[in-house]
């Protein structure tokens, strides 16, 4: 998993306190775009914001991402909402950004504003029009979160030829961020890296069964850490959300995606977000006379209330031993018992329930014996003594039932998978601070948050919460999300993509080195060193191995301290300086980072957003921020007198 280079404080006369993480730059020129006057179509929309062509062969003087202004989304004085135009514009944005073309490509949803009232209430209302852009985008049009970043600039991009305070410029605009995520090629010769894919289904919307709140954003957020964290690449995954999710596209994606899609050695992960059942056992295989099923979006009703039209725990079990040479994750938030006809639970407990009923609540029947089995346990007995590789997590027990999160209001979501990311993720579950959350780590934290969950809401769940692990012993102090050894986090992949990509003229005057070295372990202090052949003001960024970002300079203690906000040639600056009051330190977790230094002309644009992360904390989105940067740099100027410049410098944190 991931790694923070972290500051070290020491006392000093004013008390300074300063944790942060190592951090980096982009460079992404995005060119103003013409405004058109009605909606625009799915494939003009195409047209315009196709990715080009890759390959460091591209020699541009401004390299340009394609962006659209697209007027229909317009927004009212001192508003969010999207105004029926703009939902209409919507669903044509929808179909191109899931067209073939697109479907591949990353875009950032950048809001903004007129000039009427104050630079930071104005920031804070663009960035409430892309996150309602970027809303509609995931919950009513099924495009992966992971996909869209959502940046508000505020006031400071007025439309080119109209007045700041031009109700014109109260808009949000779609650039394509490039193709930048597909998975890379397998090598041609020597030994091929390992694979990975991963299939992950997530189901609000069922069709003829109690519809559940929050299983597509626990399929996206997953789908987001596996790329941010986990070392997946985009072109990796395959997400099936809602009406995508029936049963035959469910079990072809399985047998094409998974198995055929991959080889020996390869990774593969199985997630599925949903309701969980029984039905009756058909080949006599089960003690208690019901096979567990997973529930499709298709799944449907019959006369007697009972649920056809399932996938039994034999159909995947038969599935994933066709994976007994690959290694083999499969993640299940589900419900494993079928005991519905035991008793409507009272008041509105059902709907946090992820076992399904009738849209009005109505318990539906299980015919034939009243034990219970739990859905992937039983796929595990099956296939895990020929398949010692496959790891399986389950939300909840066989006996249990699997909960939507009541405190999750803002992003809805299910109690089992927010846990499972929050300490994959955030590196709550990592007891020892050594940076590597091990799959018993993990199963710790899950268990003691579900227990803490229930003591809130004890009606919620009668019978407990108890999530289960199923692995060889043998694995089970390996890291529980492993990123492949030597890959970068998914922000880095983005940034260096994109400056390799849209700026390869932009770097060779900044040099930038790290002391005592690239390979730093956990512990050992370091310093960082920038000189420049051009005179220019300096911004140190660096994204750790977890992808998170931090503004290494210019920072508010070093400036005080005398450390110079700008390079001269033949001057190296050292950070974080002397008699600052801290140092830089290696710490958990272990793994690859990356630091970007620009030097760049004195611009009004960096230099108020370089000032709003002068305290050394971790931006709150790694992505919006360099999007901000590569806003505010403008332009690449190659080896000329003006613009700015740019390098890049990869490190590794390791154990002691």
């Amino acid at each position: 998993m991931g790694t923070a280079t972290r500051i070290r404080s020491f006392p000093s006369a004013a008390g300074l306190e300063v944790v942060t993480a190592a951090c980096l730059v982009l460079a992404v020129w995005l060119a103003p775009s013409a405004m058109a006057e009605d909606v625009i179509g799915a494939d003009a929309i195409i047209r315009q914001i196709k990715p080009r062509t890759r390959g460091i062969a591209v020699r541009e003087s401004a390299p340009k991402l394609n962006r659209i202004a697209l007027p229909a989304i317009q927004f009212d004085f001192d508003s969010d909402r999207l105004t029926p135009s703009a939902l209409t514009q919507m669903r044509e944005l929808s179909k191109a950004l899931k067209s073939e073309t697109l479907q591949s490509s990353s875009f950032s949803i950048q809001g903004h504003t007129d000039s009427t009232g104050t630079n930071a209430y104005n920031r804070r209302l663009s960035q409430r029009r892309a996150r309602a852009v970027k809303r509609y985008l995931v919950d009513t049009a099924g495009i992966a979160a992971y996909r869209l970043v959502e940046v508000g600039l505020g006031e400071d991009y007025p439309l080119a030829g109209l007045q700041p305070t031009d109700d014109r410029n109260r808009r949000v605009e779609i650039v394509n961020l490039g193709n930048n995520r597909v998975a890379t090629p397998r090598p041609e010769a020597g030994e091929p890296a390992p694979g990975r894919r991963a299939l992950l289904i997530g189901i609000d919307a069922y069709q003829a069964v109690s519809p559940l709140n929050g299983p597509v954003n626990d399929a996206s957020d997953m789908a987001e850490f596996l790329v941010e964290h986990a070392g997946f690449q985009q072109g990796d995954l395959r997400l099936l959300l809602d009406a995508e999710a029936t049963r035959d596209n469910i079990l072809t994606a399985i047998e094409e995606w998974l198995i055929r899609g991959t080889q020996s050695g390869d990774d593969v992960l199985l997630y599925f977000s949903g309701h969980g059942f029984q039905q009756p056992d058909i080949d006599g295989d089960e003690t208690d006379n019901l096979d567990e099923t997973l529930v499709p979006v298709d799944a449907r009703v019959d006369e007697g209330r009972m649920v056809r039209g399932m996938i039994t725990d034999d159909e995947i079990a038969a599935l994933l031993d066709r994976l007994a040479d690959r290694r083999t994750y499969v993640v299940v938030d589900a419900c494993h018992s079928g005991t519905s006809t035991r008793g409507v639970s009272g008041g509105e407990i059902w709907r946090y329930t992820k076992t399904p009923r009738l849209p009005d609540g109505a318990p539906l029947r299980v015919a034939g014996t009243r034990g219970v089995s739990g859905t992937v346990q039983r796929i595990a007995s099956v296939v895990q003594s020929a398949h010692a590789n496959m790891v399986v997590w389950t939300a909840v027990r066989a006996d249990q039932k699997a909960l939507v999160d009541r405190d999750a209001v803002e992003r809805p979501g299910s109690v089992f998978t927010r846990r499972l990311l929050a300490g994959a993720k955030d590196g709550k579950a990592d007891q020892n601070r050594d940076g590597i959350v091990t799959m018993t780590e993990l199963h710790q934290y899950l268990l003691s948050e579900s227990a803490s969950y229930c003591n809130r809401y004890p009606d919620d769940c009668r019978n407990g919460l108890t999530p289960q692990l199923q692995a060889a012993p043998g694995q089970l102090q390996d890291p529980a999300f492993e990123r492949p050894n030597g890959s970068l986090p998914g922000s880095a992949v983005l940034a260096k993509d994109l400056l390799v990509r849209l700026a390869p003229d932009a770097g060779g005057t900044v040099r930038l080195n790290i002391r005592p070295g690239p390979r730093l372990a956990i512990g050992e202090v370091i310093s960082i060193v920038v000189e420049s052949d051009r005179n220019g003001y300096l911004t140190l960024l660096d994204i750790d191995a977890a992808g998170r970002l931090v503004q290494i300079f210019p920072n508010g203690p070093s400036l005080r301290a005398g450390v110079p906000a700008s390079l001269t040639p033949g001057r190296a600056v050292t950070l974080p300086g002397q008699h600052v009051g801290f140092e830089f330190q290696a710490t958990p977790p272990v793994g690859r980072g990356l630091l970007v230094a620009v030097v760049s002309e004195e611009n009004d644009r960096l230099a108020a957003l370089t000032s709003r992360h002068k305290d050394l904390s971790v931006a709150p989105s790694s992505e919006a921020y360099l999007v901000e940067i590569r806003e505010a740099l403008g332009p690449a100027s190659g080896t000329g007198s003006a613009g700015w410049s740019i390098a890049t410098l990869e490190y590794e944190v390791v154990s002691r």
